[in-house]
């Protein structure tokens, strides 16, 4: 499925429709919106509701340096404009959007320049995890940021074969670890190609996270908590739930993550019951491939979005038809 969707959204005509068309409209339950004013104003609205939140500026993969200079921009003004804004944000930045498969010697120069201006405010830097090409630069960019002093999240993928040995070696040296499922299409040589598989590594992964921020008693010094739990499938929540329970988890050592957009009941519910959410907020105009994963990696969202177009095309042609019995009826 997720396959499937993710050729479908490469296709021109489809790209065309959402990007230019009416499912523009759609996507920005998904996207805060294309501008850093849109994302801070979604941040506001979050944290009223008691959310805390990780504003994404969308964008990866860089053919030049001249715009990794340009993302560098962005996120110095993000910063201070954050300095002004009393709501629990942290940053989400994907390596590629920094140029580390151009050089990842220039990248972490330039990653260094965010986390280091980021610290001063302070807010938390959590290195996004992209496919599975960019794993081990990604890795590589937080051990050396931490080796400078510039401690960043992680975050790991329970889709990939690899990624026990990932998280004992970030556990190791004291990381902050978001774990996710995957909403890469990656090779079954490396990777679950079964949901149920997926699903049973993210357990495991879960258990093993939660049980080293049971251990560990001093805050993380990346001003990120140490295990971020990000999925919205109820069934690993009730499972992280069971776990904090038993294992009297302190609130600031875990949080809950989820998109914005998705399964906001779910979000408010979690909220209502005194756990700590984090949203991940993205914006910016190159937000196309992000929408296309979302879409992918959940039946759900795509039966919403679908759902959406259609209601709204067929309200439309009621309205055309109304007007039209209107026109022929003065006449």
């Amino acid at each position: 499925m997720r396959t499937v969707v993710l050729s479908i959204a490469h296709e021109p005509h489809i790209q065309s429709f959402i990007t230019h068309g009416p499912g523009r409209a759609y996507a920005r339950r998904f996207v805060a919106g294309e501008t850093l004013d849109d994302g801070i104003d979604a941040a506001v609205r979050l944290g009223q509701k008691g959310a805390r939140i990780s504003l994404d500026y969308l964008g990866e993969s860089v053919s030049s340096f001249a715009d990794a200079e340009a993302a560098l921009a962005v996120y110095h003004t993000t910063i201070e404009r954050l300095r002004r804004l009393d709501v629990p944000v942290s940053l989400s930045v994907k390596p590629s959007q920094f140029g580390v498969k151009l050089s990842p010697e220039r990248c972490l120069a330039l990653l260094a320049e965010v986390v280091a201006d980021a610290a001063t405010v302070p807010v938390g830097v959590r290195l996004d995890m992209e496919d599975s090409s960019c794993t081990d630069a990604t890795l590589w960019l937080a051990d050396q940021l931490r080796q400078r002093g510039l401690p960043v999240g992680v975050v790991l993928q329970a889709a990939l074969y690899r990624t026990p040995a990932d998280l004992e070696t970030v556990l190791a040296v004291g990381g902050s670890v978001r774990l996710c499922k995957g909403a890469y299409a990656e090779p079954a040589s490396i990777a679950y190609p079964r949901k149920a598989d997926v699903d049973a590594a993210y357990e495991r992964l879960l258990e093993r996270l939660l049980v080293h921020a049971a251990s560990t008693s001093a805050p993380n010094p990346s001003h990120l908590p140490w295990a971020a739990i990000a999925t919205h499938d109820e069934k690993l929540i009730r499972r992280a739930l069971d776990l904090i329970h038993r294992l009297n988890l302190r609130p600031d050592a875990y949080e809950f993550q989820m998109l914005f957009g998705v399964r906001r009941d779910l979000q408010e519910k979690l909220i209502d019951m005194g756990y700590p959410l984090r949203v991940y907020t993205p914006w910016g105009p190159s937000w196309y491939p992000y929408l296309s994963r979302r879409l992918a990696e959940r039946p759900a969202n795509l039966i919403f979005f679908v759902s959406s177009l259609l209601s709204e095309s067929f309200a439309k042609r009621s309205n055309a038809t109304s007007r039209a019995g209107v026109g022929s009826a003065r006449r």
